[in-house]
């Protein structure tokens, strides 16, 4: 019988030990994913520096320039639909503005009109004597409009989508930063718990055992993310689609975050090895 108790008493501690492993797994995977988050997505900075990737700049001259489209439509400017009217350099203004709005400055934003003017300050700004015919016809006609142009900016680049975005990316900010200092906090305890009936080497081993199960995780979702993109047309989801293409090559960093994680702990967890 007392042989079958401390059998009872080895195969509780295993559970609890695997439980803690489980906890410990998921809050180092969200103070990793939240941390980058707050680091790429929700970062202006970094967002403006992605946009100038080879492979971004593409993708923002056409959503501009859609915009730019129905911009010319509205206003009654004669434009060739299947051509590009704006160039890199006539469009990373106004995507760096945009950017600026979206995640710069956090707080809940009302209005877009300034916004609006910046936009219109960027086209007469950077339409000159070289841009295409179809862009100086634009620019020609929105000084005619004068004070109706800022309503037709907001309403052909969906400005109102925009300030939704704007606020939800504050929302975000907020979650992340409350997240991420509790499950710190939850993290220093969890590791308090384990020290009462583990040792140092196999607190390490756990530890670092949980720490690759993360990098795991972060590698196999952030990888599916980055892929979508390419496997999936995913022009037709509107702003979501725009979105998911910037964010693939930022899912990228997120899977070399994953990788350097499982090797980092990898390292220490093989040392710690009870056989060792």
């Amino acid at each position: 019988m007392a042989n079958g108790a401390r059998d009872g008493l080895h195969r509780i501690s295993q559970e609890q030990n695997n439980q803690y492993k489980q906890i410990l797994s998921f809050i180092i995977f969200l103070i990793v994913s939240l941390t980058m988050i707050t680091a790429t997505f929700l970062n202006p900075l970094f967002m403006k520096g992605q946009i100038r990737n080879s492979s971004n700049e593409a993708v923002v001259v056409r959503q501009i320039n859609m915009h730019f489209d129905a911009l010319a439509e509205t206003i009654g400017a004669n434009k060739n639909g299947n051509a590009n009217l704006l160039t890199t350099k006539q469009t990373q203004p106004i995507a760096d503005h945009i950017i600026d709005y979206t995640l710069g400055r956090p707080w809940f934003k009302f209005s877009n009109m300034k916004l609006a003017k910046q936009i219109l300050h960027d086209i007469d700004l950077n339409i000159d004597q070289g841009a295409s015919s179809d862009a100086q016809l634009v620019q020609e006609k929105l000084k005619e409009q004068e004070n109706n142009a800022p309503f037709d900016v907001i309403d052909t680049f969906n400005l109102n989508t925009i300030t939704l975005g704007s606020n939800i990316a504050f929302i975000l900010l907020i979650v992340n930063v409350i997240i991420l200092i509790m499950s710190v906090i939850s993290l220093r305890s969890l590791i308090s718990d384990m020290k009462i009936f583990l040792n140092s080497k196999m607190l390490t081993h756990e530890i670092t055992a949980s720490g690759m199960w993360a990098g795991f995780w972060l590698i196999l979702i952030a990888g599916i993310l980055a892929i979508i993109p390419v496997i999936f047309n995913v022009e037709g989801l509107a702003v979501l689609g725009y979105v998911l293409e910037i964010s693939s090559s930022i899912f990228l960093d997120f899977v070399i975050v994953g990788v350097v994680l499982y090797i980092l702990s990898a390292i220490p967890w093989e040392i710690s090895s009870p056989n060792n």
